[in-house]
């Protein structure tokens, strides 16, 4: 059964980190973590967030990346571990997380793409729920990256709840692809890491779950393949319903009418289990926050959440 953090509450102190790639000089930390403060909470500046590497892709040695993460669940006074940006390198990290320090004192854990692998690990080893939610560099663009709708729905996600609706804004509803009812965890993030996943010791454990997916950046045909390789392996055989999110800059240079609502509806045309496209998560504004580990229950484009 899965574990829930406490609510998030102002005052709260939470942790900013950089689990992927570095800030650069456009995203000054300092900033974010005064935008932070004005929310109303307290703000701690990781390690990561101010080093460097020769890679230039990752936001400092997976060593300190990890330490900041552990540091954060063993400190009680942090209440909360908020990303500041995405980008690569997440995957490094799995392996050297305190496991057991997450499960002796559940707090959020926030973050969405390249993080997938990080909800993947934190859910599969200790059960906890984790965030599909806007990174803290969000708050640098507030009009444009923690509009209204994102930042009513990160805060309502957070804070406490027993039955917690998800729905798109009133003129961009989700599609359904395939009908039904389905209830299961909701798992998942963006397909890239998902699929990359497998054959990990913190694969994607989809039965009898509601699979999430979103991407950013791809060819149509590159997420024909990893949706390809998803079903090779049995995921969504294995799962109660698919939750597809936005797709944001996919597009297919060979035919533009074919893009990837055209792709998930081919792909999941046979599909005997609901399938719904479009929900706003992902790489787009604005943007639902979804528990993750959660119980996500769909009856046609309708998608709410219980904790059990």
């Amino acid at each position: 059964m899965t574990r829930y953090p406490p609510p998030l509450r102002k005052g709260d102190l939470i942790a900013l980190i950089a689990p992927s790639s570095p800030l650069g000089p456009d995203r000054p930390v300092e900033e974010i973590a005064r935008r932070v403060e004005a929310l109303g909470f307290r703000a701690r500046i990781g390690d990561s967030c101010r080093r460097e590497t020769a890679c230039g892709y990752a936001a400092a040695p997976a060593e300190v990346r990890a330490g900041d993460i552990n540091a954060a669940f063993a400190d009680p006074e942090v209440r909360a571990v908020w990303c500041v940006r995405g980008g690569s390198t997440a995957w490094q990290l799995p392996p050297l997380l305190n496991y057991a320090a997450m499960s002796r004192d559940p707090k959020p854990f926030i973050g969405f793409s390249d993080v997938t692998t990080l909800h993947l690990a934190i859910g599969g080893r200790c059960g906890l729920a984790t965030y599909h939610g806007p990174m803290a560099g969000s708050l640098l663009e507030p009009d444009v990256k923690f509009d209204p709708f994102t930042q009513k729905s990160f805060f309502r996600t957070l804070r406490e709840w027993d039955c917690l609706g998800a729905e798109n804004p009133p003129e961009e509803p989700a599609e359904v692809l395939r009908p039904g009812r389905a209830a299961g965890r909701l798992v998942g993030g963006n397909l890239s890491l998902v699929a990359a996943s497998l054959g990990t010791p913190w694969q994607v454990d989809a039965r009898d779950a509601v699979l999430f997916l979103e991407d950013v950046g791809e060819e149509v045909y590159a997420l024909d393949r990893m949706l390809s390789q998803l079903r090779y392996a049995g995921v969504f055989a294995s799962a109660a319903a698919v939750v597809l999110g936005t797709f944001t800059g996919c597009g297919n240079q060979y035919r533009a009418d074919y893009g990837p609502r055209e792709l998930m509806a081919d792909f999941f045309r046979d599909c005997s289990k609901p399938v719904l496209y479009g929900v706003k998560s992902g790489h787009c504004t604005p943007m639902l926050t979804l528990p993750l580990g959660a119980v996500c229950r769909i009856d046609g484009e309708r998608l709410w959440f219980t904790r059990k």
